[in-house]
């Protein structure tokens, strides 16, 4: 199933769940939803003629910075998810969107919120996003949390997880590691008894520089609570912290 329903304001595409996007116990996997946000984005973008080839003419390129889901309800394979994506503005220099995942039988499954940045791909400067994005057509927009995504506090290290090197097929299109490898190194760092008798309910996530082809980066960790996991990855080399996260389970 591969339908799309194009609105200006609002961008619906349908995602059949695969074999190769569950896990263990045939529930989708999270780095998977991510993709599928990451690629209705990308499409609405590009029907709003703000999409990443139009960016690319003028040497810009968008970038995520922060993400937050929220899950209700895991869906399986084989199950049919409609993902709906809208702008809901800018705020100083992030483009925000928020996704809503139902099923067939609409029944809302996921939520999430995220921050955009235009970055000047020679420079990589960010670049205002008033002068690509018409803002008033969008500042009243529906928000799906309460508050905007905030900027992660800084985490203390905890125990030493994964040493990582970043390979050919963690870099996407912008010559850097793709936003979805960090949340996969994230997950695999995770103890076995965890990943296999909890979900995770709510996963907050900062972008907060780009790491390369050859990097070595670490995963450090620390729980909070029972339920409560924060994360730092950062270049083994120059201490530079690539994301932040907080994952809550359930």
């Amino acid at each position: 199933m591969n339908t799309l329903d194009i609105n200006l304001i609002r961008f619906v595409k349908h995602f059949r769940i695969g074999s190769f996007d569950t896990d263990y116990s045939g529930k989708v996997k999270m780095t998977s939803i991510c993709n599928y946000l990451q690629e209705i984005a990308g499409m609405h973008a590009e029907a709003l003629n703000w999409g990443i080839n139009d960016l690319m003419k003028q040497d810009l390129s968008w970038v995520l910075s922060r993400l937050k889901i929220k899950v209700f309800k895991y869906p399986q394979w084989k199950d049919n998810l409609r993902i709906e994506t809208w702008p809901t503005g800018i705020e100083g220099l992030f483009g925000n969107r928020e996704f809503k995942i139902v099923n067939e039988e609409g029944t809302l499954l996921m939520i999430a919120s995220s921050s955009w940045l235009i970055i000047n791909i020679k420079s990589k400067r960010p670049v205002r996003p008033h002068e690509i994005i018409k803002n008033d057509e969008f500042e009243n927009a529906e928000k799906l949390f309460e508050q905007s995504i905030s900027k992660i506090k800084p985490i203390k290290l905890g125990k030493l997880r994964e040493s990582i090197k970043v390979h050919y097929s963690d870099i996407d299109i912008n010559q850097h590691v793709n936003n979805v490898k960090y949340i996969k190194w994230i997950i695999d760092s995770c103890p076995k008894d965890v990943l296999y008798n909890k979900e995770i309910e709510e996963m907050e996530l900062n972008f907060l520089h780009e790491a390369k082809f050859g990097d070595q980066l670490i995963v450090n960790a620390q729980s909070k609570s029972e339920n409560e996991m924060q994360f730092s990855i950062q270049n083994q080399k120059s201490n530079i912290e690539n994301c932040r996260a907080i994952l809550n389970w359930k």
